[in-house]
C-alpha cells in the first residue's frame, strides 16, 4: 500500500517523464530557403510541414518583402525576417531571364550569366548574416538542426554563426558548388556515373566518357572557385580568417539527396548521404468540381496533363501556338497550366489553368499521359502513379532527367526550341498507343512504392535522428578530413615508388658488382692458364 509520500513521489516521477518525453518529441527546426528557385522552397516546406505534424517547431529564414506569402502559404510556420533591400527580387528577374533563354544558351554565356549573379548572392547573403539582431534571436532560439540547400550554403553559415555545435543538414537535387562532394569524401567514377546536367545515361560510348571526364573535372574547377568567389569573403568576415565556405559545409551531418533508385542510375553513396527522392509526392486528393467535371466529360479516351512547373509559365506566342495547335489533335481531353493570353488556336479539348494540383491530376483514374519540361518533381509524381511522359527539357538538370526517362522506358524526349506542333502530337500518340510505356511506367511504379518507408517518413526520421542525437559525426567519412595527397594516396604512391626504386637501385649495383667480381676472377684464371 502506497503511503501519501510515496505517492507524491512516483505522481511527480511519472509527470517528469511525461515533460521530458514531451519534449524529445519536438524540437526547433531552422529552415535557410534559396532566394530563388521556388521549387527548391516548395520541397523544403512541404519537408517542414511533415515535421510540424511531429510536434517540431519550424521557423523559416525569409527577406520581409515576402513574408506575407510564405505566411499564407505556410500559416503553421515561423518566420525570422531581414531586409534584403531588393537583392532577392533582382535575383528572381534574373532567373526568368534565364529561363526564357535558357535553351538558346551556350555553357559559356550560362556560366558568365551565373558569375554575373555573384554580386547580388554576396549581398542577399551578407543582409542575412549580418543583421546581429536576427542572429541573437537566433542564437536565443535553441535550434536543435538547421537545414538547407548547398546551391545556397548560406545556412551553413547561419548555423556556424548560431552554434558551431548545431547539426546541419543539406538537402539538395543537385550542388552547383561541388561543396557536398568534398564534404562527404564520396567518388564519382566519371566511367559510368553521368554528369549532373548532361543527358548522358550510365551506358556511355568512348566519345560520352570523354566528354563526361571533361565535364568531371572542369565544371568542378569553375564552379568551386565561383562558390568560394562568392563566399569566402563573408565566411571569414563572420566566422574566422581560416575557415572558408567548404569548412563550414563540411560540418554538414546529413546529405538527403532528392533521387530515387528507380529513376535515377545507381551511384556511390557514403553512410551519411540518404535518398529521399519523391518527398514531394503526396496521397491523391479530390480534384475541385469544375475541375472533375471536365475530367470527367473525357469518357474512355482520358486526358493529357501539362505543366511546364513553377518556374516555366508562360510561352511564346510562337511557341504556345504550336502547343495549342498539337493539343487541339487529341481525342483526350487537355489540362494545361499556362500564364498569358490564351493562344488563338486553342482547341475545344483543352482548359488552360494560371495553377493545377498536378499530383491529384497525375493520380487520377483517367490520366492518361504527362507532357512537362522533365522538372524532378513533376516525374517522381508521375512514376509514383504509373502515367507516361513526353519531355520537353529546358536548362539545368533536366535534360539528364528526360534522359533517365527515356532509358528507363518511362517516355520520350523532344527538343523544346525546334519542336513542331506535328512532332508534340505523334510524341503524344506514340506514348499513348504503344503499350510498352503504360506498362513500363505500371512496373516502375510498383518498384517505387515498394519500400520500407515512403521517402517522406524517410527524411523525417533522419532528421528526428539528428535532433535525437545531436549530430551524426560517427556517419562521416575520414575522407573529409584528408589532405588531397593523402586522399589519393600520392604519399603512399611516392613511398612505394622510392622503395622500389632503392630496391631496384640495390639491384642494379649488386648485379654490377657480382659482375666485376665474376670479370676479375674470370681474367685472373685466364692468365695462370696462359
Amino acid at each position: 500500500m502506497l503511503t501519501g509520500s510515496m505517492f507524491r513521489y512516483y505522481f511527480l516521477q511519472s509527470l517528469a517523464i511525461s515533460l521530458l518525453g514531451h519534449r524529445c518529441s519536438g524540437g526547433n527546426v531552422l529552415l535557410v530557403p534559396m532566394p530563388f528557385f521556388d521549387s527548391h522552397w516548395f520541397g523544403l516546406a512541404k519537408i517542414g510541414q511533415a515535421l510540424v505534424k511531429r510536434g517540431h517547431v519550424v521557423t523559416a529564414v525569409v527577406p520581409v518583402d515576402i513574408l506575407k506569402k510564405r505566411q499564407a502559404e505556410r500559416p503553421d510556420f515561423h518566420f525570422e525576417t531581414f531586409e534584403d533591400n531588393g537583392t532577392g527580387a533582382r535575383l528572381k528577374e534574373v532567373q526568368e531571364m534565364y529561363f526564357s533563354v535558357a535553351k538558346t544558351m551556350s555553357v559559356y554565356e550560362s556560366f558568365r550569366l551565373a558569375l554575373s549573379c555573384t554580386e547580388d548572392i554576396t549581398n542577399h547573403c551578407d543582409m542575412l548574416v549580418g543583421d546581429k539582431d536576427l542572429i541573437n534571436r537566433l542564437k536565443v532560439s535553441q535550434y536543435g538542426v538547421v537545414i538547407f540547400d548547398p546551391i545556397f550554403p548560406c545556412g551553413a553559415i547561419v548555423a556556424a554563426l548560431i552554434d558551431t555545435r548545431v547539426p546541419l543538414i543539406a538537402i539538395l537535387r543537385g550542388d552547383l558548388y561541388f561543396l557536398g562532394e568534398k564534404a562527404t569524401g564520396v567518388p564519382l567514377p566519371p566511367s559510368y556515373v553521368p554528369f549532373l546536367t548532361c543527358d548522358f545515361t550510365d551506358q556511355m560510348t568512348f566519345v560520352q566518357r570523354i566528354q563526361n571526364v571533361l565535364l568531371w573535372t572542369l565544371a568542378p574547377t569553375m564552379t568551386t572557385w565561383l562558390g568560394s568567389k562568392t563566399y569566402d569573403g563573408l565566411v571569414r568576415k563572420y566566422i574566422s580568417e581560416r575557415d572558408t565556405i567548404q569548412s563550414v559545409v563540411s560540418r554538414t551531418d546529413l546529405w538527403l539527396h532528392r533521387t530515387d533508385n528507380v529513376l535515377d542510375f545507381p551511384r556511390p553513396f557514403m553512410p551519411n548521404m540518404v535518398q529521399i527522392g519523391g518527398v514531394n509526392v503526396q496521397a491523391v486528393a479530390s480534384l475541385p468540381k469544375e475541375l472533375e467535371s471536365f475530367v470527367q466529360s473525357s469518357s474512355t479516351d482520358g486526358v493529357i496533363v501539362v505543366s511546364f512547373g513553377s518556374m516555366y509559365r508562360t510561352l511564346s506566342p510562337e511557341k504556345s501556338e504550336i502547343f495549342a495547335a498539337a493539343f487541339a489533335r487529341l481525342r483526350q481531353k487537355v489540362v494545361w497550366r499556362y500564364v498569358g493570353e490564351k493562344p488563338t488556336g486553342l482547341g475545344n479539348n483543352t482548359k488552360v489553368m494560371n495553377w493545377l494540383p498536378q499530383n491529384d491530376l497525375l493520380g487520377h483514374r483517367k490520366t492518361r499521359a504527362f507532357v512537362t519540361h522533365a522538372g524532378y518533381n513533376g516525374l517522381c509524381e508521375a512514376m509514383y502513379h504509373g502515367v507516361p511522359v513526353v519531355c520537353l527539357p529546358l536548362y539545368g538538370d533536366q535534360p539528364a532527367n528526360a534522359a533517365r526517362v527515356v532509358a528507363r522506358g518511362l517516355g520520350v524526349k523532344l527538343d523544346f526550341s525546334t519542336v513542331t506542333a506535328d512532332q508534340l502530337y505523334q510524341a503524344v500518340i506514340h506514348v499513348l498507343t504503344n503499350n510498352s510505356f503504360q506498362e513500363t511506367a505500371a512496373r516502375l511504379s510498383r518498384l517505387h512504392r515498394d519500400q520500407p518507408q515512403p521517402p517522406m517518413e524517410r527524411a523525417v526520421w533522419w532528421i528526428e535522428h539528428v535532433i535525437k542525437h545531436g549530430g551524426l559525426s560517427h556517419l562521416r567519412a575520414r575522407a573529409v578530413d584528408l589532405p588531397w595527397y593523402q586522399y589519393y594516396l600520392l604519399d603512399v604512391a611516392a613511398f612505394l615508388l622510392a622503395v622500389c626504386t632503392a630496391v631496384m637501385g640495390a639491384m642494379l649495383c649488386s648485379c654490377s658488382f657480382m659482375y666485376g667480381v665474376f670479370w676479375h676472377f674470370c681474367r685472373i684464371f685466364s692468365a695462370k692458364i696462359k
